[in-house]
């Protein structure tokens, strides 16, 4: 949704990001592998193979020295692929406050971000169903 605010350097970093997050659960679904692929769509890096999962700590450590509106950002984005399963398990949100917690974002705005996607996601979805009556 806001992928676009940030610089190719960024875009990249958050798509390795995103695809280890994927993988915290221990698998891929197939709903998360769809959000992937409009997050690379909306980088306009369609073609982006993520490459550098080894280096994933290195790469939380880059996107931590970010500006605060890029961390949340990316807070965002990685909540949308956790909750495209309909669930955020604990391993998922172990992660999330090890991410927050890197990018010094504090508790009470990572509930306020997680709240917020919450809402977005229960807005879409009654938007599909207004449609669709």
């Amino acid at each position: 949704m806001y992928l676009n605010l940030l610089n190719k350097d960024e875009q990249q970093n958050f798509l390795e990001l995103a695809r280890y997050s994927m993988g915290v659960n221990g698998e891929h679904k197939k709903e998360e592998e769809e959000i992937l692929l409009g997050y690379k769509f909306e980088c306009q890096l369609i073609e982006y193979k993520a490459n550098r999962q080894d280096e994933i700590e290195k790469i939380i450590k880059i996107l931590g020295a970010s500006s605060k509106k890029v961390k949340k950002i990316i807070l965002i984005e990685i909540l949308g692929i956790f909750q495209a399963d309909g669930e955020i398990c604990n391993k998922e949100t172990e992660f999330l406050n090890k991410l927050s917690q890197e990018f010094n974002i504090e508790e009470y705005e990572v509930k306020r971000i997680k709240r917020w996607v919450e809402a977005m996601k229960d807005i879409v979805q009654e938007g599909y169903e207004l449609i669709s009556k």
